[in-house]
C-alpha cells in the first residue's frame, strides 16, 4: 500500500525531513488549485471515494472490463485505437482544418497551437503523411479529425485514399459531426478503405437535429465498417444519455465511447450559466499535460459509469466504453519516458509510465545504508534535502525496518536540448506496507 500525500494527508508524515520534501510538493498542488479557482468555476467537495467504489467493484463484479489503471473501462468491445491511444505508439492524428460549423462551447480546440491559422488555412494533413512513410514509420492507426473534416470532403477522401495506397495494413478512421454526410462521401470513403467513422453527437441539440444525425449514423453502417459515437457525458443529462444508448443499439452500431466532459480552459462563463463544478481534485499527478489543457468536470465520471451500469442491466450489444481525462494523459507520459535510459536508482512502471523512486531521510536513511550496500543495490545520497535515493524494487529488502519511505514519481522533460528529471509527485509508505504491483 502506498499513500498519495496531498496537502490535506502531509499529516501521516512523522519524519521531520521527509515532511519538508513533500511540501514542495504541496505547495505545487496549493498554487495550482489558486490558479485554477482564478477562472470562477468551484470545485466540488471532495468526491465521495467510498460510493465511487462500490459502483466500480459493481461493475468488475459484472464483467466490465478495466484498462490502463483503471482509467478506461468498457464492456463489450471497444475500438482497437482507444487501445493504442494508451500508449500513442504507432498512431497519426491530424487535421485539415480548425474551421467547424458547429460552435460548441466545450470544445478544446481553440487551445490547439495555431488555432486561428488554421482557421483560415489547410493543413498539408497527406503531405505530412507522406513524410512519415517515406521515412519508415510504421503506422497502424492513421486519423483525420478537426475543425470538421467533411467542410472539405474531397481533401478527406484524397487523405484516405492515400492511406490506403500507401499504409494499406493501416487502420483507419474519421472523427466528424456527421451533418455533413451524403452517400456519395460515404461511397468514397469505403472506397479510400476507411475503417472507422467515429459522429458526435450534441445533447444541447434539439431532438430533431439528434434524430437527423441518428438518421446518418444508420447510412453509415451501410458503407463504413465500423459505427462510432464519441460525446462527452454533460452532468444533468443522464436520463437522456440512457435512451440515446438504447437508440444506438437499435442502429447495431460497433460502440460508444464517452468522454469525461471538460472545461478547456477558456470562457467559463457557459460553464459557470449552467452551475457546473470542477471535479475535486482535478489531477492525479499536477502536470502541463498536452491534452489541449482541460479539467475534468465533476459528476461526469459518476455519470459515464452509471451508464455502462445502464448498459449491461438492459443488456445492450454495442460496446460501451468510458475514457476519462486521466487516460488521455497517460500516452504523453508514456512517450516522454519509455525510451529514456535514466540511472539505476530509477524503474520505469508499466502501471503508470512515470518513472519511480525512493527516497529515505534524515537519521532513518543510515538503517537502510547497510541493507543496501550488503545487497550491492545501487544509491545516491542527497545532502540538500538529507535523502539517500535507490530503486522502489529494494524497498522489499528492508521489510524489518520501521522507516518511511517516499515513492516519487518523475517525467523526462528535456530544456535547451539538456534532459531534465522532474519529479511531479509523491506518495508514503513503509517496508510493512509496500507492495511491489502498487507502482510496478
Amino acid at each position: 500500500m502506498i499513500k498519495k500525500i496531498t496537502k490535506d494527508s502531509l499529516y501521516v508524515i512523522r519524519n521531520q525531513f521527509f515532511l519538508r520534501y513533500a511540501q514542495l510538493f504541496t505547495n505545487i498542488e496549493s498554487n495550482t488549485l489558486v490558479n485554477i479557482k482564478a477562472f470562477g468555476l468551484p470545485l466540488e467537495h471532495a468526491q465521495n471515494s467510498i460510493e465511487k467504489t462500490k459502483l466500480l467493484t459493481k461493475l468488475k463484479n459484472s464483467g466490465a472490463h478495466f484498462r490502463n489503471n483503471n482509467k478506461s473501462i468498457y464492456i463489450n468491445r471497444f475500438s482497437s485505437a482507444c487501445e493504442a491511444c494508451q500508449t500513442g505508439s504507432e498512431s497519426y492524428t491530424t487535421f485539415l482544418s480548425m474551421k467547424c460549423h458547429r460552435n460548441c462551447y466545450f470544445c478544446f480546440n481553440e487551445n490547439q497551437d495555431n488555432f486561428t491559422h488554421y482557421l483560415e488555412n489547410q493543413r498539408e494533413a497527406t503531405e505530412e503523411l507522406a513524410s512519415l512513410i517515406n521515412n519508415g514509420y510504421k503506422l497502424k492507426h492513421i486519423a483525420l479529425t478537426g475543425g470538421e473534416p467533411l467542410l472539405f470532403p474531397d481533401e478527406t477522401i484524397h487523405f484516405f485514399q492515400f492511406a490506403k495506397k500507401n499504409s494499406p495494413e493501416s487502420f483507419t478512421r474519421l472523427y466528424t459531426a456527421g451533418d455533413l454526410l451524403t452517400d456519395d462521401i460515404l461511397k468514397k470513403l469505403m472506397e479510400a478503405g476507411l475503417k472507422e467513422i467515429r459522429f458526435s453527437i450534441k445533447m444541447d441539440d434539439s431532438s430533431q437535429k439528434r434524430k437527423h444525425i441518428l438518421r446518418k449514423i444508420k447510412l453509415a453502417k451501410s458503407y463504413i465498417p465500423n459505427v462510432l459515437v464519441e460525446m462527452p457525458v454533460i452532468p444533468g443529462t443522464l436520463e437522456e444519455m440512457k435512451e440515446l444508448l438504447i437508440e444506438l443499439d437499435k442502429l447495431d452500431i460497433f460502440g460508444i465511447n464517452l468522454l469525461e466532459f471538460c472545461f478547456p480552459l477558456k470562457n467559463p462563463k457557459p460553464f459557470i450559466e449552467r452551475g457546473f463544478e470542477l471535479k475535486n481534485p482535478p489531477y492525479e499527478m499536477y502536470y502541463n499535460y498536452w491534452y489541449a489543457g482541460g479539467l475534468a468536470i465533476a459528476k461526469s465520471e459518476e455519470d459515464c459509469l452509471k451508464l455502462i451500469e445502464f448498459a449491461i442491466e438492459q443488456n445492450l450489444k454495442l460496446g460501451v466504453h468510458y475514457c476519462s481525462l486521466e487516460n488521455k494523459f497517460t500516452g504523453q507520459i508514456y512517450q516522454q519516458n519509455y525510451d529514456q535510459k535514466l540511472e539505476k536508482t530509477y524503474s520505469f512502471s508499466n502501471r503508470d509510465y512515470f518513472f519511480k523512486t525512493a527516497k529515505i531521510f534524515g537519521k532513518e536513511k543510515r538503517k537502510a545504508l547497510f541493507k543496501l550496500e550488503e545487497n550491492n543495490i545501487p544509491y545516491e545520497i542527497n545532502q540538500q534535502y538529507d535523502f539517500i535515493q535507490f530503486p522502489v524494487e529494494a524497498i522489499n529488502l528492508l521489510h524489518d525496518m520501521n522507516v518511511e519511505i517516499a515513492v516519487v514519481s518523475c517525467i523526462v522533460e528535456f530544456e535547451n536540448m539538456e534532459r531534465l528529471i522532474k519529479e511531479v509527485s509523491i506518495d508514503w509508505t513503509t517496508p510493512a506496507l509496500f507492495q511491489l504491483e502498487d507502482v510496478s
